[in-house]
């Protein structure tokens, strides 16, 4: 099981890899969005000299916030152009895969509409993916966990896999999704986001045993389940120490607990 943090894309991804590298991390999950961070304009051969420097591997993450689903289908080109831009720019680093958030708030439009975009956007993406040899991931997003609404996306693209993040389980809902996710979609789940929170809509990206996410709990689903790849610390703090004290307990949990 390999741990990986995220850059925070209004500093400079050079910084953010030597940051990521000396607490102690195995990837960075590299988030290509302005103004650091953005596709157009990132110095890949200064990021390719860091990466060599530090031995830190890279897993593609994209802005939550594009639409993808736009009902102006000039925006949607757009988007396309540059999630296309994106998948490129990653393949250079080394990423063998970029995750996609579906977008599910399309005004005055239905939901077959909504899915009917996402499905064509990730057809889209995964053709281009496969000849470079990459996988394109769906993320479950807070307002977008329910197996329902995934299955339909994912069933209609068989070549784009499962990105499992445990947080936006915890949101919108009564009771935390992981297990049910992770029972419909284990075979498909590429990687996996942990970050706290305290349930309701607020994506708050705590430190790990801050909120009420029972991590012994999804561990064992994740380790019952067979699951030994990627996980992101997706943790959200001017401090590092925070991101490094909840690195240090998801390692702990994963050597102790038992399936």
């Amino acid at each position: 099981m390999l741990l990986g943090a995220m850059n925070n894309p209004m500093v400079s991804v050079v910084e953010e890899i030597e940051v990521i590298a000396d607490l102690g991390f195995d990837f960075i999950d590299l988030t290509m969005e302005p103004q650091e961070a953005y596709s157009a304009a990132l110095p890949i051969r200064e990021v390719q000299r860091a990466l060599d420097r530090t031995g830190l591997k890279v897993v593609g993450h994209t802005a939550w916030y594009l639409q993808i689903a736009s009902p102006f289908p000039e925006i949607r080109e757009a988007v396309a152009r540059e999630l296309e831009r994106s998948l490129r720019v990653f393949h250079d680093l080394g990423a063998r895969m970029m995750n996609i958030h579906p977008h599910t708030t399309v005004p005055l439009h239905d939901e077959d509409w909504m899915r009917s975009q996402n499905i064509a956007m990730l057809t889209r993406l995964a053709a281009i993916a496969g000849r470079l040899k990459m996988s394109i991931m769906l993320e479950n997003t807070p307002h977008f966990s329910r197996v329902m609404q995934m299955r339909p996306i994912l069933e209609a693209v068989p070549e784009v896999g499962f990105h499992l993040d445990v947080g936006h389980a915890n949101l919108d809902t009564p009771y935390n999704r992981t297990e049910e996710l992770v029972a419909n979609f284990a075979e498909r789940m590429l990687h996996v986001h942990v970050s706290d929170n305290r349930g309701g809509r607020d994506d708050l990206h705590l430190p790990l045993g801050v909120g009420n996410v029972n991590w012994s709990w999804v561990v064992k689903i994740l380790k019952n389940a067979g699951y030994d790849a990627g996980i992101t610390v997706e943790v959200f703090a001017d401090d590092p120490d925070y991101l490094s004290i909840s690195r240090q307990k998801l390692k702990m949990l994963w050597e102790t607990v038992q399936p």
